[in-house]
């Protein structure tokens, strides 16, 4: 995402204070990035916030500068989580309802693009499922479930066969499988598929057109 992207996500979060000037900007870029490294191979409760300053090359006064706490800071990194997701999603479909797309080729560039945010956020993600009593990924998963409806009917006029309704119902499950190994992968990475694979596209687009097919 785009500084500007990131800041409009940001429009309103509370414990958040905009910033007026261009450093400042880069600064909160920088602290959000710096937040997303550490948890990616981190929990949550081990990072503190001198390391994201010291990640970000930033001071801690800086960093109240722009979050009130680190609850805040975390609540943020979901937010630009979440319409990251949103945004990437939503430009790869409409690419697809415009361009020329076979289904095999649609199937891979809707579940290449979801693993590349899953794993640009992949810490951030990790962390939220994990709250005990959070409600941003229930919100998630509304999300990723308005995804879905969206992407069968795209996903159907590239299906050329017979039976559309089972088609449709197969989309669905084949969707529930290809979210559910990502997922997997980037809470336990058991491989032999990574999340960081590109072969992980290969091999989900396969097993999705396969099973369409079956």
């Amino acid at each position: 995402m785009t500084r500007a992207k990131v800041l409009a996500a940001l429009d309103g979060q509370p414990g958040f204070v905009p910033p007026r000037y261009t450093r400042a900007g880069r600064t909160t870029d920088a602290l959000l990035r710096a937040g997303r490294e550490l948890l990616s191979e981190r929990a949550l409760d081990s990072v503190t916030i001198q390391e994201i300053c010291a990640a970000a090359c930033v001071t801690t006064g800086a960093f109240y500068g722009r979050f009130d706490s680190k609850e805040s800071f975390f609540r943020a990194m979901q937010a630009v989580a979440e319409e990251d997701a949103r945004s990437a999603m939503q430009a790869r479909l409409a690419a697809l309802k415009e361009g020329e797309w076979t289904l095999e080729t649609g199937i891979h560039a809707l579940l290449a693009e979801l693993r590349r945010v899953v794993r640009r956020h992949q810490g951030v993600l990790r962390a939220t499922i994990l709250e005990a009593r959070g409600t941003t990924w229930p919100r998630m998963k509304a999300g990723r479930y308005a995804f879905i409806e969206e992407a069968v009917p795209v996903l159907l006029r590239l299906y050329e066969g017979a039976d559309p309704q089972l088609v449709e119902r197969r989309i669905h499950v084949a969707f529930q499988f290809a979210i559910g190994s990502i997922v997997n992968a980037m809470l336990n990475n058991p491989g032999p598929l990574r999340l960081e694979s590109r072969e992980f596209d290969e091999e989900l687009a396969r097993a999705f057109r396969a099973y369409l097919s079956a």
